[in-house]
């Protein structure tokens, strides 16, 4: 604030010059984007770098499960799936928002069509639940379990 002062006089003469310098715009522009990106859950890295990234910390764990199941001849229960046999821990930096499709509408869910989990332990769209809703009965789309509406409770995907 102080070298609002010297702005008649002019900034450059002032003890406070090196706040005119364009180095403090690249790093404005950097930590704005940074926040941004932050607070909106996206990631700041192109997705293919992101990509890229998340193999190469990925590769030594898969090298080293394949390593095991060759030596224990199971090989064939890793092609038979379209998942991994284990979950790779790929840190903090590489979590963003969470995503969840629901299988019965095939659409994404949102604030407004929050995922729930039935009694049974299925997840589904709030909107497929209403849709399933039958009097006061809502009968599970997997499995033969029928429950209440009620007894469905609204997850949140950290």
């Amino acid at each position: 604030m102080a070298c609002l002062l010297y702005s008649q006089t002019g900034l450059e003469n002032s003890p406070y010059a090196s706040l005119l310098d364009p180095i403090h715009w690249v790093d404005i522009c950097d930590v704005f984007a940074r926040d941004a990106c932050g607070l909106l859950g996206l990631s700041l890295e192109s997705p293919l770098q992101v990509c890229v990234t998340a193999g190469c910390i990925a590769l030594p764990s898969l090298l080293q499960i394949r390593q095991v199941m060759q030596q224990q001849q199971v090989s064939g229960v890793w092609t038979s799936k379209d998942e991994l046999p284990m979950e790779v821990d790929l840190g903090p930096q590489y979590r963003y928002h969470s995503l969840f499709a629901c299988p019965i509408l095939r659409e994404q869910c949102s604030d407004t069509n929050p995922p729930v989990r039935l009694s049974c332990g299925h997840v589904i769209s709030k909107d497929a639940l209403t849709k399933l809703t039958h009097g006061n009965k809502v009968k599970c789309p997997y499995c033969p379990l029928e429950m209440t509406p009620n007894d469905a409770r609204e997850i949140n995907f950290y």
